[in-house]
């Protein structure tokens, strides 16, 4: 594995488990004056979320600590989190909050990217 595949490896890795656990642990009210889309979603799906999010982003480094694992962490992790933000994209669109889209669409390439 090249050195620019690990480093966004770890990229996302910090990414989407600090991400992740900060929608996991803020309270609803808070996180909904931060970001638009929590306004439109059930508080159990916003914290569902972050959760898949956490348990992604820590199944992209495993295949570093597991090297004798047979299972593919980093292909099961990296299809739910490009599944995860697309349907992010195209919520910010449906909501009409188009700066996020970008940046939705920039973690779905590298994500894309690291897992094929």
């Amino acid at each position: 594995m090249n050195i620019l595949q690990v480093s966004l490896t770890f990229m996302l890795f910090l990414v989407f488990t600090i991400g992740g656990t900060f929608r996991l642990f803020q309270p609803i009210d808070v996180l909904a004056k931060r970001m638009l889309w929590v306004k439109y979603f059930n508080p159990r799906i916003v914290r569902s979320i972050a959760l898949l999010e956490v348990i992604c982003g820590i199944g992209i480094i495993l295949p570093f600590l597991l090297i004798d694992s047979t299972f593919p962490f980093l292909i099961c992790s990296g299809c739910l989190l490009m599944l995860t933000m697309f349907g992010a994209a195209v919520t910010h669109a449906i909501i009409g909050d188009y700066k996020q889209i970008m940046f939705n669409l920039f973690l779905l390439g590298i994500l894309y990217w690291v897992t094929f």
